[in-house]
């Protein structure tokens, strides 16, 4: 099928009442941009809700998971499905205005990736305490650890280029597959720029998260230890290239 501009990729497990309110606007907001884009909601392996239904209504396509039913198994599925030269990944839960996008679009020439950052000025959180707390250790942890020149590491609302990401072996299942992508693609490209731009991180509109806290914090310790070997192992090949 004939490639597109733009793919915008939402993962989703139970989000039907917020793919409602989100999708109208984020087809709308895409369309102002271009005229060449799809999204793409990447659903449970069975339905659990109407999104089916909803996604059909709203002309949108929805693609159930594959390999799996956790978040890593959503990213690396929209990866093997989407068509747009530029990949956009946000949260299904009403958390990501659609109105950033194009900020977020207008960076694509600008950087190799972009990121709607909570964490440089003029970004910001809506979540409980408890919550911006962890996410601010684990971006300060992941940051000072694995030497990246990134204010908000575990922000799942980002623009990518869609041949980069799809040369990438992705082996994390679980949200830590964020930070994944991020220290693979530093690692691939010496010369690799990001660039934040500030957003604001909004309450859930319905239903429950997804996360589990304790489920979260084993994840990320094994995904730090893992990433940190990787980063010495490209390390030690890059200079012996060299």
């Amino acid at each position: 099928m004939e490639p597109l501009e733009l793919s915008v990729v939402l993962p989703a497990c139970q989000e039907g009442d917020n793919l409602r309110q989100i999708l109208p606007v984020l087809n709308d907001v895409a369309r102002s941009l271009m005229a060449s884009y799809e999204i793409v909601v990447i659903d449970t392996e069975q339905p659990l809700d109407d999104t089916p239904a909803i996604c059909a209504e709203l002309g949108v396509t929805r693609v159930p998971r594959r390999g799996g039913a956790l978040y890593g198994h959503a990213t690396r599925t929209a990866l093997e499905v989407v068509r747009g030269k530029h990949v956009i990944f946000m949260d299904a839960d009403g958390s990501h205005n659609p109105r950033v996008l194009p900020q977020l679009w207008a960076e694509r020439d600008h950087a190799d990736l972009v990121i709607a950052s909570r964490y440089v000025r003029g970004g910001k959180t809506e979540n409980p305490a408890v919550l911006i707390f962890l996410s601010l250790m684990v971006n300060v942890v992941f940051r000072v650890v694995l030497g990246l020149e990134c204010h908000d590491v575990s922000s799942s609302f980002r623009l990518y280029r869609a041949d980069a990401l799809r040369r990438l072996e992705l082996e994390c299942d679980n949200f830590d597959i964020i930070e994944e992508i991020l220290i693979k693609l530093s690692c691939a490209q010496p010369s690799f720029r990001i660039k934040e731009i500030p957003f604001t991180f909004e309450k859930r509109k319905a239903g429950a998260t997804k996360r589990r806290l304790v489920a979260f914090a084993i994840g990320y310790l094994a995904t730090l230890w893992r990433l940190s070997k990787f980063k010495r192992e490209a390390c030690r090949a890059l200079r012996t290239q060299r």
